[in-house]
């Protein structure tokens, strides 16, 4: 294009016509970095919403504890009995103990299933209650268990202290849950 001042009649067309189709730019552009660490955070925000939202947290939790806890049991008894049980780590451990466990595995296993059940399906606070008193005996009764059974002198620290503290923990978490489910609906069940 010619810059020519005598010509000036295309010169103001030219300007016209780059105003027109001029584009505004912006001065900032966020990052691909700032735009991921944008939509982790809102979902961030957005699913601790939804897990404080009524009983997600203890149910979610709770599920996710038994089928760690079952997937030991079915999967690696011998292994469980050498870690936790005092008398059997030199003699293997009796056939009739593995199947107890597997079968205790099966309980964590269909303890797991109701809590999944809790989070996904029951949104009637009766059974939610009723779900949350379960899970809370059943978790209390495994750690009371824990704990009498290191008395006893058959099971490590260990066991107390990883499996009984987590049930108790769980149970723990039940009960609180139990008790504000309790408190919003004004009855025991």
């Amino acid at each position: 294009m010619n810059h020519d001042p005598s010509n000036k009649q295309e010169t103001s067309s030219t300007t016209q016509t780059s105003k027109r189709h001029h584009v505004r730019r912006r001065s900032y552009y966020p990052s691909t970095i700032r735009i991921i660490l944008g939509h982790f955070a809102s979902l961030t925000i957005f699913l601790f919403r939804q897990l404080f939202r009524s009983n997600n947290l203890p149910f979610l939790l709770t599920f996710l504890w038994h089928t760690y806890y079952a997937r030991r049991l079915l999967r690696l008894p011998r292994t469980y009995l050498k870690r936790y049980f005092i008398l059997g780590k030199r003699d293997p451990p009796p056939v009739i103990a593995i199947d107890v466990l597997q079968r205790l595995g099966g309980i964590n296993l269909s303890l797991g299933l109701l809590a999944l059940l809790a989070l996904i399906r029951f949104r009637d606070m009766t059974t939610q209650k009723v779900t949350l008193l379960v899970l809370s005996v059943a978790n209390g009764a495994q750690a009371w268990n824990d704990v009498i059974n290191w008395r006893s002198g058959r099971w490590n620290w260990n066991n107390l202290a990883e499996i009984g503290g987590s049930d108790g923990t769980i149970a723990l978490m039940n009960i609180v849950a139990y008790c504000i489910s309790v408190l919003r609906s004004g009855s025991l069940l």
